[in-house]
């Protein structure tokens, strides 16, 4: 009779690499990850955090399972630095506005050069200022956790579905059905210019339970009808000006339609 092997402990699951980097932003997304205070060790138990540059120095040059990347292209190293994390990622995920749409940073492509030409730093290569945009205009991007900042449950919902091998699934709602069911009135209906009805949902409506309007932050929803949006604000007495301008703030990169919309209007 032969022996038994002594099995031991089991085998734990290999855990996910996870990188979190930041390219050109506030690192206000990435603080939204560390102030998952209740929940940050949970986080920490379901993948391997290999980089976040409040924890762990950041090395790009090593390959990850996923890489969660805050902040826009803005300059020559911002780019080389996607590009770089690309190549070393299974999946790349956008984390917050800047990432997902360029936001309030990529405004300065609806505005003069002279506004702000002043600004510009030109004496080292690796900073040169390029047209600001979100990072799916120069690398693909696997999954979007839009927001500005992002709802800090969304992403340890998120990092929860990964480490569970189960595909991560934000929402096609707008940000409407959110108020709905928060019993919020329409904002609309009072007159006032909230982006609401085609802004893609999944921050609960924060800014509306707190008395804001919807600037459009998590960017548009895939089914949003820009042409009514337009109209019911006009309606209320929005000139269009005021319009453009409001709908270019946290997302114009992805309304490229707008232009056409107003015929060219200054």
């Amino acid at each position: 009779m032969s022996r038994a092997k002594n099995p031991g402990k089991p085998r734990q699951p290999k855990k996910l690499r996870v990188g979190i980097y930041g390219i050109t932003g506030c690192a206000g997304c990435q603080l939204s990850i560390i102030f998952n205070e209740d929940d940050i060790l949970d986080l920490l138990d379901l993948v391997d955090l290999q980089a976040f540059p409040f924890i762990k120095e950041v090395n790009a040059d090593q390959h990850f399972d996923w890489v969660i990347v805050e902040g826009l292209v803005a300059s020559e190293q911002d780019l080389a630095t996607v590009k770089k994390l690309r190549r070393n990622a299974k999946y790349l995920v956008s984390l917050g506005a800047c990432a997902a749409t360029g936001c309030v940073p990529a405004y300065r492509q609806f505005t003069l050069k002279e506004n702000y030409e002043h600004l510009l730093y030109r004496k080292q290569k690796r900073l040169k200022d390029v047209e600001p945009t979100p990072i799916d205009a120069h690398v693909k991007v696997d999954y979007y956790i839009p927001g500005c900042p992002p709802d800090k449950k969304e992403i340890l919902g998120f990092f929860t579905a990964i480490a569970r091998g189960i595909e991560p699934r934000g929402t096609d709602n707008p940000v409407c059905v959110e108020c709905r069911k928060n019993g919020n009135a329409c904002l609309l209906d009072q007159g006032k210019p909230c982006l609401g009805p085609i802004t893609a949902g999944g921050c609960h409506a924060v800014c509306i339970n707190g008395g804001l309007e919807c600037w459009g932050c998590r960017g548009p929803t895939k089914d949003m009808n820009l042409n009514l949006m337009i109209d019911i604000l006009r309606k209320k007495g929005f000139d269009d000006r005021f319009i453009r301008d409001r709908m270019r703030t946290f997302a114009g990169l992805k309304l490229p339609t707008l232009n056409r919309i107003f015929h060219g209007k200054g």
